[in-house]
């Protein structure tokens, strides 16, 4: 989903993120964002505090989901050693 506002920067700098942004985005109150300045570009990012545990996740999901083990994967990296290994 795409959402797209304009706002003004207040004399202390600070900018206030429309609602219908902050609700793409699902952001919260108190949650961080980075900013991050390319030229006359502002990108904000949110901040997604995971855990490596909920990282991983969604990944080892899709692993099973594919019928893999955990030895079939073990295979495939001692086999991508091998090849860049030669």
């Amino acid at each position: 989903m795409v959402e797209a506002s304009t706002t003004k920067v207040s004399s202390k700098g600070q900018v206030v993120i429309p609602a219908n942004v902050r609700k793409a985005a699902s952001l919260k109150k108190g949650e961080k964002i980075l900013a991050i300045a390319i030229n006359d570009t502002i990108v904000l990012k949110k901040i997604v505090d995971k855990s490596f545990q909920e990282t991983l996740s969604p990944i080892w999901e899709k692993v099973r989901q594919m019928g893999l083990t955990e030895e079939n994967i073990d295979a495939i990296i001692e086999e991508a050693r091998t090849q860049d290994s030669a």
